[in-house]
């Protein structure tokens, strides 16, 4: 392992040419405000100014026709962004394995290759598991799903 040591904020972009390593540090003030320029990109600071991720918009409906609507990281599950931003889905396992959190997707994408529970069909037929779904866009998604799943129109 490398370590770099800067004292003052800058990019830096390093890569070791006989092995397959690199690190990306980033501060504003080598690049002028990161604030503006991560924006335009879709992008979201943290408050040290040291990662930088892509936020999507997620609209929940409820079975009721209630909506939540939160910003979502491309590195969080939406169930995680849910919770965080307030929003109570329901869930058992957190990993994939079962069919509580299920939703349908009405737009966007997701990518939820860390789900082990659907079928292809399901997922081809646009439900997903809030617990192992990533945002990949904007998504609007109907929540509370489980006996869809399982619904006549659903079988084979």
């Amino acid at each position: 392992m490398t370590t770099v040591s800067l004292t003052s904020p800058c990019v830096v972009k390093a890569a070791i040419s006989s092995r397959f390593t690199s690190a990306i540090v980033k501060a504003p003030s080598s690049l002028g405000s990161v604030n503006s320029i991560s924006e335009s990109f879709g992008l979201k600071c943290s408050s040290n100014y040291r990662t930088a991720m892509v936020m999507y918009k997620i609209k929940l409906v409820g079975p009721k026709g209630e909506v939540n609507e939160f910003e979502a990281p491309d590195d969080q599950y939406i169930l995680h962004a849910a919770e965080a931003a307030g929003v109570e889905l329901p869930y058992c396992c957190r990993a994939g394995s079962c069919s509580i959190c299920a939703g349908k997707i009405v737009s966007g994408s997701v990518d939820q290759s860390d789900g082990i529970y659907l079928e292809e069909d399901q997922i081809e037929a646009g439900y997903l598991l809030t617990c192992v779904s990533y945002p990949t866009s904007d998504c609007v998604i109907h929540t509370h799903k489980e006996l869809d799943l399982y619904a006549p129109s659903q079988q084979k």
